[in-house]
C-alpha cells in the first residue's frame, strides 16, 4: 500500500472537510486537523493482492472470508456497545439515580462475568462510543470501520472532553478506511496531539494530580509489579536516587570482597557464595522491598493479616505441581509455594467447611471475631464478598455480620461465627448497613449451584448468587476428590481384569453367577 502522507486541514465553523452539516461542528473548537487518504485503498476485492503478489483463487477466497469475519466483528462490537450504552443512565449528571446505576453495574458485571470495576469501564466506553463518537460508531455498525481501529480510537481518546471527542469524530469519519493501519495510528496520534496542544489541562489531568502507586499482577504466575506514576521530573529524580544508592551498595560490596570485611546488603548470601557483587537491578529491588517507609510522627499499625500461602497437601509433599495461592487470590508456582513453606517454623492446616468452618461460634455477648476467624474468612474469599468487587480481602475489607449482631440483645441477633461472617470493602459494607444491599447465606440444598454461597438482593428485582471459593481442601472438595478417585480406581480395576482375561469384578453383596447345568446323559 502506498502512503501519500497526511494533508493538514483546519476545522472551523465554515469549513469542515467539504459538505458537512453545520450542526456537526457548531460548537467545536478550531484546531488544525488531518485528513488521512491513500491512492490504493484496501478493499474486500483487492485485499488478497496485498497478501501475495500473484494470489490464487484459494487465497482470494480465504482472504475474502477473513475480511467478512472482520465486518461481522465490527458489527457485533457496535451492537454490544449499543446494548451497554443503555446502562449509562446519565450517570454524569448530578440528578442521576445512584442506586439504579449501582444495580446496572451489578447486572452488567453478572452478565459479562467480570468485576464491577470492569463493568463500569465497559459501560463508560460504550457511552463514549455511542454518544460521543456517533458518526464513526455508525461506520462501525455498518462493518466499514475495523473493530481494532475503533478499539484503539476509544483507548487513545480516553482523556478527551466531550467537545474534543466530537472533533475527533467529525474528523475520522472522513478518513479513507482503506489506509494502512500504521497511517491510521499515526494520523490519530497527530489529531490528539494537536487537540491537547490547544487546551489547558484540567486539574485532575495535570501530572501533579496523577501521582499514584499501583500493585499489578505480572503475566507469569509468581510475578507481580509495583507501578509508579507521577510527574516525570519526580519519578526520574526518585529513580536516580535509587540508582545512586544501589551503586553505593555495589561499590561497598566490591570493597568488602577485596578486604574481607562483612558484606552489606547480602540477605541470601549470594555475594559471599559467588565472590561477585550483586547486579544493580537486584540491589535496587532490595532497597525498595526491604526498607520500611519513613512516616515521622505517624503510627503505622501492625499488619492485620499474615502473608498467607495456601498449598495443596500433595504439592507440599512434592507429589503434585498444583499451584499455591498467595493471600488466597494470587496463584504462585508450586516450587515457590514449597520454598515459602520450607522457610516457616509454624504451619496452620485448614481442612474445613467454608461456610460453617471449624471455629465454634463465640459467646453471644462477643462481637469481634478472633484473629483465627479473620484468617479463615480471608482464605475463604480473597476479595470483598460482594459480587463483582475485586478489592483485596487482606488490604481493604472489614468483617461484617451477615445477620446483624444485636448489641442490646446479643442472644437475639446474628452470632459471631464463621458461618455468619464475611469480609466486605468499606463501600459495600456501608451499602449493606444502609440497606441498599442485603445478603443471605445459602446452604447447598437451596443453592443454584449445589454449593454454599451468598444470595444478594440488590435494589428492586435483582438477585445475584455468589458461590464460596472452593480453592481450599474443604469437605465439599474432598468429597469430589474421593468420588473422582473411586471412579478412577474402578476404571483401573476394569482395565487390569480385562487385560489379564479375568471376568468383571462383582459388585459387593452379589453372588457369583450360577454354573451352567450339566448336559443330560445319553
Amino acid at each position: 500500500m502506498t502512503d501519500p502522507g497526511t494533508e493538514q486541514l483546519i476545522l472551523t465553523d465554515d469549513d469542515v472537510f467539504g459538505p458537512v452539516p453545520t450542526e456537526d461542528c457548531a460548537s467545536l473548537p478550531c484546531v488544525p486537523l488531518l485528513s488521512a487518504t491513500t491512492r490504493t485503498p484496501v478493499t474486500r476485492q483487492n485485499a488478497s493482492r496485498h497478501v501475495q503478489v500473484s494470489p490464487t483463487v484459494a487465497v482470494d477466497e480465504r482472504v475474502e472470508t477473513i475480511w467478512d469475519q472482520g465486518v461481522h466483528e465490527a458489527r457485533e462490537l457496535a451492537h454490544g456497545q449499543r446494548m451497554l450504552a443503555l446502562s449509562w443512565k446519565g450517570r454524569h449528571l448530578p440528578e442521576a439515580d445512584r442506586d439504579a446505576i449501582r444495580c446496572e453495574d451489578i447486572a452488567v458485571a453478572t452478565a459479562l462475568r467480570c468485576t464491577i470495576d470492569q463493568a463500569q469501564r465497559r459501560i463508560r466506553d460504550a457511552h463514549r462510543a455511542v454518544d460521543l463518537l456517533p458518526h464513526t460508531h455508525g461506520l462501525l455498525g455498518e462493518g466499514r470501520f475495523p473493530a481494532a481501529w475503533f478499539t484503539e480510537l476509544l483507548t487513545r481518546t480516553s482523556g478527551l472532553t466531550d467537545d474534543e471527542m466530537a472533533v475527533v469524530d467529525v474528523t475520522v469519519r472522513f478518513w479513507d478506511v482503506g489506509i494502512a493501519p500504521e497511517q491510521f495510528t499515526r494520523s490519530l496520534g497527530s489529531v490528539i496531539a494537536r487537540i491537547l496542544s490547544r487546551r489547558e489541562l484540567p486539574p485532575h489531568l495535570a501530572p501533579e494530580n496523577r501521582r499514584r502507586v499501583d500493585l499489578e499482577q505480572g503475566p507469569v504466575p509468581g510475578l507481580a509489579a509495583i507501578r509508579i506514576q507521577g510527574p516525570s521530573h519526580e519519578v526520574v529524580a526518585y529513580a536516580r536516587r535509587l540508582d545512586t544508592a544501589a551503586r553505593a551498595v555495589q561499590n561497598a560490596q566490591r570493597h568488602a570482597l577485596e578486604d574481607g570485611s562483612p558484606i552489606p546488603w547480602d540477605p541470601e548470601g549470594e555475594v559471599l557464595e559467588t565472590g561477585m557483587p550483586l547486579p544493580l537491578a537486584r540491589i535496587r529491588y532490595l532497597l525498595t522491598t526491604l526498607t520500611a517507609p519513613d512516616t515521622p510522627r505517624v503510627h503505622v499499625p501492625a499488619e492485620r493479616f499474615r502473608l498467607g500461602v495456601t498449598i495443596p497437601v500433595m504439592t507440599l509433599m512434592g507429589h503434585d505441581d498444583a499451584p499455591g495461592l498467595l493471600d488466597g487470590a494470587i496463584p504462585i508456582p508450586a516450587d515457590m509455594a514449597r520454598d515459602l513453606a520450607a522457610g516457616q517454623a509454624d504451619w496452620e492446616r485448614i481442612l474445613t467447611d467454608p461456610a460453617g468452618g471449624e471455629f465454634l461460634p463465640l459467646p453471644t455477648d462477643r462481637y469481634r471475631p478472633t484473629q483465627a476467624m479473620l484468617e479463615h474468612l480471608r482464605d475463604r474469599r480473597g476479595t470483598c464478598g460482594f459480587p463483582g468487587c475485586d478489592r483485596s480481602a487482606t488490604l481493604a475489607t472489614e468483617a461484617d455480620h451477615v445477620v446483624e449482631f444485636d448489641h442490646d440483645h446479643p442472644a437475639s441477633g446474628g452470632s459471631t461465627s464463621v458461618g455468619n461472617l464475611h469480609l466486605l470493602c468499606w463501600q459495600h459494607h456501608a451499602m449493606k448497613t444502609a440497606g441498599v444491599i442485603d445478603p443471605v447465606r445459602v446452604e447447598p440444598h437451596d443453592s443454584p449451584t449445589d454449593r454454599r454461597g451468598t444470595l444478594w438482593d440488590v435494589g428492586e428485582g435483582l438477585r445475584v448468587f455468589l458461590e464460596d471459593d472452593t480453592d481450599m481442601a474443604t469437605p465439599d472438595v474432598v468429597a469430589d476428590l474421593e468420588h473422582a478417585w473411586d471412579e478412577l480406581r474402578e476404571a483401573r480395576t476394569k482395565h487390569r481384569r480385562a487385560r489379564d482375561g479375568l471376568p468383571p469384578e462383582r459388585p459387593p453383596g452379589t453372588s457369583p453367577p450360577s454354573a451352567p447345568a450339566p448336559p443330560p446323559p445319553f
